[in-house]
């Protein structure tokens, strides 16, 4: 018996999310609120008679020689983007800053930046799988510090962190062909080396065999769950994915950490007739007709139009026949599928 069925995306659905990312689900540009605002935050660990330098979105220098509150002087519209980076570190010590980036809202910011003395604090890494021979993936952390990995295995960022530091990684460049997602990429130290950042590469022009969780978490009575799919592979003069339907449980609400799968029964088969596939404006899409069998049930199968897109390493099933008439390409399915990814609807590789 299926828990759960695959996410599907009605037309109404993806409309309303194309018609958000293009207007940017504010209008024609106008300042809907009419008012200005200063990033600001708190800084925390600097050593007396040492002094540090931020920066906002690459200028507007501050520079700052003792902990407590802070704001940059250039005021900015509300609804304009920030990122807060260290221009220059205070001798002797690091310092990261966590929750840098977002949109300016009118309430005060949170910026937070920690310092520690080099050498002391706790790493900040993880692992990577999937880069192909001879690239790199770029990694970056929300402080601004780069690191390219050039080969599959454990990673670590150079710059300590604070006990208490907020953390985020994330993606900078993927390697050419291909799209990563990062899990645990985010959280706050807790007075140990943060190794759990898992890091999975695979290319764009696939359907790779394995395992993808829903992006959305779902409350349960014991934590969290997502929705799980395995996808198994094969040729047969077309190609056949079999999607086995489970979950992924975590012991919290956020389904933060690692989760525990509880792989289904085989539920359903998609079978894709020989049509098509395009690759363009950062996605694949594969487009055909599938077959689901009905297990357990002496039921005729039923032809269904899909397209399976892939985007960031994300994997997005549109299912409505309308909305696949609608956006019949790779670029006009873009803004749709980003809005979907964005809204939770769609899986990434566990």
């Amino acid at each position: 018996m299926i828990q759960r069925a695959p996410a599907r995306l009605s037309l109404t659905a993806l409309c309303a999310l194309s018609a958000c990312v293009l207007t940017a689900c504010g209008g024609g540009g106008d300042d809907p609120s009419g008012g200005l605002g200063s990033v600001s935050g708190v800084l925390s660990g600097l050593e007396q008679g040492k002094s540090l330098v931020l920066q906002n979105n690459g200028g507007d220098d501050l520079a700052l020689s003792a902990n407590g509150a802070f704001a940059f002087a250039q005021p900015m519209a509300l609804g304009a983007s920030y990122a807060v980076t260290v221009k220059t570190q205070p001798a002797g010590q690091q310092c990261t800053v966590g929750q840098g980036t977002g949109t300016l809202a009118a309430t005060s910011t949170n910026v937070r930046v920690d310092c520690v003395s080099a050498g002391a604090g706790f790493t900040l890494g993880g692992t990577v799988s999937g880069v192909p021979a001879g690239q790199a993936v770029v990694l970056t952390t929300a402080g601004g510090e780069d690191l390219a990995v050039a080969a599959d295995g454990a990673f670590t960022f150079a710059r300590p962190l604070a006990n208490g530091a907020s953390y985020s990684v994330t993606v900078k460049t993927a390697p050419a062909g291909s799209g990563c997602v990062v899990r645990n990429g985010s959280g706050v130290v807790a007075a140990a080396a943060v190794n759990t950042v898992a890091v999975r590469c695979a290319p764009l022009s696939t359907l790779p065999d394995g395992e993808w969780q829903h992006d959305r978490c779902q409350a349960s009575a014991g934590g969290g769950l997502r929705d799980l799919w395995r996808l198994s592979s094969r040729s047969e003069g077309w190609t056949s994915v079999d999607v086995s339907v489970g979950t992924v449980s975590y012991p919290n609400g956020q389904c933060d950490g690692v989760g525990v799968a509880t792989p289904g029964a085989l539920s359903r088969t998609f079978w894709f007739q020989p049509q098509r596939s395009e690759f363009g404006a950062g996605l694949a899409v594969f487009w055909g007709n599938t077959q689901a069998f009905p297990y357990g049930h002496l039921l005729a199968p039923v032809w269904t139009r899909v397209a399976l897109v892939r985007k960031a390493n994300h994997l997005c099933l549109l299912d409505d026949p309308s909305t696949l008439s609608t956006f019949s390409t790779a670029a006009s399915l873009e803004p749709v599928v980003t809005a979907a990814i964005a809204a939770g609807q769609c899986f990434s590789p566990r």
